[in-house]
């Protein structure tokens, strides 16, 4: 797994590997039992301080997403399946959350977003089913 950070950004650098990780394991490119790249080889490929790095396994480690086998490495756990259904549902929600306050900035009323919604996810089955159909 190769992670992205920006520096740039408000949130802290352990902060956006754990929520990288998070969402890997949602999106089904992390499956328990896979290693994590190991402290010394993340920090060094993103050049950061390792501690930087141990405070993000840590915090897997805490949120039940990450066991760490010392001598080994860190490894997804197997209970994530379940949390990674969470945070994909929590992600989706804050995906929906920004679309609804800017159709809300636009003057758009709840029916009016509820039809565009519709009709997007119509369009995108349409378009799906035509790429698989060929």
């Amino acid at each position: 797994m190769i992670f992205n950070i920006d520096t740039t950004s408000s949130v802290p650098i352990y902060a956006q590997i754990v929520e990288q990780v998070k969402y890997a394991l949602a999106a089904g490119i992390l499956r328990p039992g896979d290693p994590l790249p190991s402290l010394r080889e993340t920090a060094s490929s993103l050049r950061v301080n390792p501690l930087t790095v141990s405070k993000a396994y840590r915090q897997l480690e805490a949120d039940g997403i990450v066991i760490t086998d010392h001598g080994r490495g860190s490894f997804i756990s197997a209970e994530s399946p379940e949390l990674g259904d969470e945070f994909r549902r929590e992600s989706l929600n804050r995906v929906v959350d920004r679309m609804i306050v800017q159709a809300y900035h636009l003057g758009a009323s709840p029916k009016e977003i509820r039809i565009v919604v519709k009709d997007r996810l119509n369009e995108l089955l349409v378009q799906e089913e035509n790429d698989h159909g060929e």
